[in-house]
């Protein structure tokens, strides 16, 4: 135990081994085992460990709590789920157990689940620091379900506890945000800036409301003000590229490489802008340089395959995409920077890959349970949205322009309406997969199994002039849109306003009829396709909203 109690964590466990060799049935000493693995970073092993001591004492609460908390930190929430349940079973009113499992519920999407616990705990908590986390999470909770106005009392609650408690701050902006009350969520990034000066996450979500209430005046001066620190100066940089202000982030990176010539995220942001001002042959030099060194990025060879397509280079893009696609055969960047390079070189296997005909479809869904018509439905769920959606412009980082984004996650959050939705998304998406064909050598087909899960839902609402960059979604297999109210424009059969394009990339580079297919919108059309397909909307005119929901799933298969 001293051994543990120090930190020399391998020769806690080679003392514990010899123990438990001598007394192989007693679970204290196999727990033990596995806490100092758990200190050398052995989660597998630990885990292992945990459960070898739990198969000799099943009502062991610290083996259960310290197993399930790994389980956690490795994204395996339903068995980090069931361990945190068991403890309650046997002790409800255990504080950190009914944390625990309130953070695997949120963590998991289902933030209105993780209320209960989240609330049983505080009733039995004693220590303050204990009561501040819970009154935290509690309030992400809440905020998740956009009840804001509660969630931003359990905010002040743990910060009156704990006014130094990891993020309080930025929660408490969030939630401020939700409401609608910008001048005060400013305030307190302000004041927080002010108390952390070197904290990235305080400067860059300040930096982001700033752009999107369009303070011109004051976006990015905290950087300018702050110490010049590393993560600080690449959070700026990151911010002018996105920004398009290519040169004065190429700046930037230039003077991180002249302080560190090995500094990697540098040197892969300098050649991005380098990209961004058309240098596409110096571009192409930095990132075979890059890529000379550290070739197990998949990220850093989808950058750098789009550089050698916009360098007029599409084979050696394809190269660069099956190396990534070898690290990682999901890798969307990838695929869609592939795509593009085969239709460069008028290679059917852009069809192949993309079946614009037969991978790209559109459903339009029956009313929802208690709705005889899909029109009722949409008026109720776009007045719902309506408080959703911010009275700012869009983020910098989002692909839609003029327009609003919601915040969080619609699915999972507990409301009665998109509940509802999401149940006939699911029948949809389910009847989307059973008809795809099998084909193990297909990077999409391939992923197709029985499950799936959502990792990300959001609604956008475009205004007048408003549309959607060409785009993709890295983090999905499956990628839509629903459509909740389309303005008149849409109805234009030969300007297609408003409507859904596939196939034309982001990237400036020439290409034979770009847009591959076109999907007119229609109120209650669910539009499903692979989420490394390019995508994006084609401008309207006119006084109305177009109002979607759009999610992204993933195969699971268990």
């Amino acid at each position: 135990m001293v051994r543990l109690k120090q930190g020399r964590f391998v020769e806690a466990e080679n003392l514990f081994l010899q123990a438990r060799a001598q007394a192989p049935g007693e679970a204290l000493l196999a727990f033990n085992v596995g806490r100092a693995l758990a200190g050398q970073g052995r989660a597998t092993d630990a885990i292992a460990a945990f459960r070898a001591a739990l198969s000799l004492r099943p009502d062991f609460p610290e083996a259960l709590y310290e197993m399930g908390s790994l389980l956690h930190q490795r994204g395996q929430l339903a068995e980090a789920e069931a361990a945190f349940r068991r403890i309650l079973q046997r002790a409800p009113g255990h504080a950190p157990a009914g944390l625990m499992l309130g953070n695997v519920l949120i963590a998991a999407g289902r933030p209105a689940e993780a209320e209960a616990p989240l609330r049983a705990g505080l009733e039995t908590a004693r220590e303050p620091g204990l009561k501040a986390v819970l009154h935290n999470n509690l309030g992400l909770s809440l905020r998740r379900q956009r009840r804001d106005a509660d969630a931003l009392d359990q905010y002040d609650s743990a910060r009156a506890l704990n006014p130094a408690l990891p993020d309080i701050d930025l929660h408490r902006a969030e939630a401020l945000q939700n409401l609608k009350r910008y001048d005060e969520a400013l305030a307190v990034f302000e004041g927080a800036i002010a108390r952390e000066p070197r904290n990235p996450a305080l400067h860059q979500y300040y930096n982001d409301l700033l752009y999107r209430l369009d303070r011109k005046d004051d976006f990015l001066t905290s950087y300018d003000r702050a110490p010049p620190t590393r993560d600080l100066q690449l959070a700026k940089a990151w911010f002018l590229a996105s920004d398009k202000r290519g040169e004065e982030a190429h700046a930037i990176y230039s003077r991180l490489l002249q302080a560190d010539s090995n500094d990697r995220i540098a040197a892969a942001g300098a050649a991005n802008t380098l990209t961004m001002m058309k240098r596409h042959d110096e571009a192409m030099q930095a990132f075979e340089t890059l890529l000379a060194r550290q070739d197990g990025d998949s990220e850093l060879i989808g950058s750098a395959a789009e550089a050698a397509l916009l360098a007029g280079r599409p084979m050696r893009a394809v190269t660069l995409c099956e190396q990534g696609l070898a690290l990682d055969p999901t890798d969307q960047m990838c695929l869609a920077a592939m795509s593009t390079a085969f239709r460069l070189m008028e290679d059917e296997r852009d069809e192949v890959l993309n079946g614009y005909d037969t991978l790209v479809q559109s459903v339009d869904l029956d009313p929802p349970e208690g709705f005889s018509d899909m029109a009722s439905f949409n008026a109720a769920l776009n007045t719902y949205l309506d408080d959703l959606h911010p009275q700012t412009r869009e983020f910098l980082n989002q692909s839609l322009r003029g327009g609003t984004q919601t915040p969080d996650q619609l699915f999972g959050a507990g409301h009665d309406l998109i509940g509802r939705l999401q149940a006939r998304i699911d029948q949809a998406v389910t009847r989307y997969i059973a008809g795809l064909k099998e084909d193990a050598r297909h990077p999409f087909l391939s992923r197709r199994a029985r499950g799936f899960r959502y990792t990300g839902s959001w609604s956008s609402r475009l205004r007048d002039c408003g549309f959607h960059v060409n785009h993709i979604h890295p983090q999905g297999w499956i990628s839509s849109c629903f459509y909740i109210a389309v303005p008149d424009a849409v109805h234009d059969q030969q300007g297609r306003q408003g409507w859904i394009k596939f196939g034309e990339p982001s990237l400036d580079v020439a290409l034979k009829n770009p847009v591959r297919r076109a999907i007119q919108p229609a109120p209650g059309r669910l539009v499903l396709f692979p989420s490394y397909m390019w995508h994006g909307t084609i401008p309207f005119r006119d006084s109305a909203a177009r109002t979607t929901i759009a999610f992204d799933l993933v195969p699971q298969t268990r």
